[in-house]
């Protein structure tokens, strides 16, 4: 169940609602600090921001709906109401890409990497903050667990019996893993390069290998993971994971042959 933080009047406003709103505008914030402090294009980012956070609702939605389309009376329905329902974080990657891939076509942008680096820190330090939502429902956790208490455990009351049981918390593991790589790829993002070996786009590479890596193994402890329709049992958070970091490896494994035989 959803902790209600305020009511007013029929309107009723949910805690975990409150923090992925932070999460939104942590991300937000640190996108327009770091592309902006690079690139001086104002214009640009100015843009981005809302074409991506227009797309990321709207797939992170149509993803959601396609994994768990019996929570909706029809595909019209989830993607006209967005008051209720549940969102994808998968969109929200997709949606942020997008917007960055046609702001390069129609030139209001000239450096596609430069911003997928700053976008990849920006979607860490949402994370680490959006994952704390599940602090104040029932999603995102593991099996039950024989201790009781955080990082690696959070209690939940079983719907059926209404016992109090302890189940792995794998939104509080997950949140970690994307501040440490927020704080890593700040680290690496803003560290000075004498030699000029760092390339526009390393950033967001070394994100899709760590992160990527990180959910093949988190998502599998998840009792709601998303699945494909096909089979109901292959998560796609875990093969998109898998893909990602698929792609970082033979990007740079293709580099480092040329370089170096």
């Amino acid at each position: 169940m959803e902790r209600i933080a305020f009511i007013i009047g029929e309107t009723f406003i949910y805690w975990s609602s409150i923090i992925l709103v932070f999460a939104a505008v942590t991300a937000v914030c640190i996108f327009l600090a770091l592309y902006i402090g690079k690139s001086r294009n104002i214009l640009g980012a100015a843009l981005t921001v809302p074409m991506a956070l227009v797309l990321s609702m709207v797939l992170s939605r149509l993803v959601h709906w396609y994994c768990c389309a019996d929570a909706y009376e029809s595909m019209e329905a989830a993607m006209t109401d967005y008051l209720s329902g549940g969102y994808a974080l998968m969109g929200v990657f997709l949606g942020c890409f997008l917007s960055a891939v046609l702001l390069r076509l129609v030139c209001f942008h000239r450096n596609l990497p430069e911003m997928l680096d700053c976008m990849a820190i920006a979607g860490c330090a949402g994370i680490a903050v959006g994952r704390l939502a599940s602090l104040f429902n029932a999603s995102d956790r593991g099996n039950v667990v024989s201790f009781e208490n955080l990082p690696f455990a959070y209690p939940v009351t079983n719907a059926v019996s209404g016992a109090l049981e302890y189940r792995l918390a794998t939104f509080v593991l997950q949140s970690m893993v994307a501040l440490l790589l927020f704080a890593g790829l700040s680290a690496y993002y803003l560290s000075k390069d004498p030699k000029g070996r760092r390339k526009d786009g390393d950033t967001a590479l070394i994100f899709l290998l760590i992160y990527g890596a990180s959910q093949v193994v988190l998502d599998s402890t998840r009792y709601d993971s998303l699945f494909f329709r096909s089979n109901g049992f292959v998560s796609v958070v875990q093969v998109l994971g898998a893909l990602g970091l698929g792609l970082a490896i033979f990007l740079f494994s293709r580099r480092m042959v040329k370089a170096w035989g």
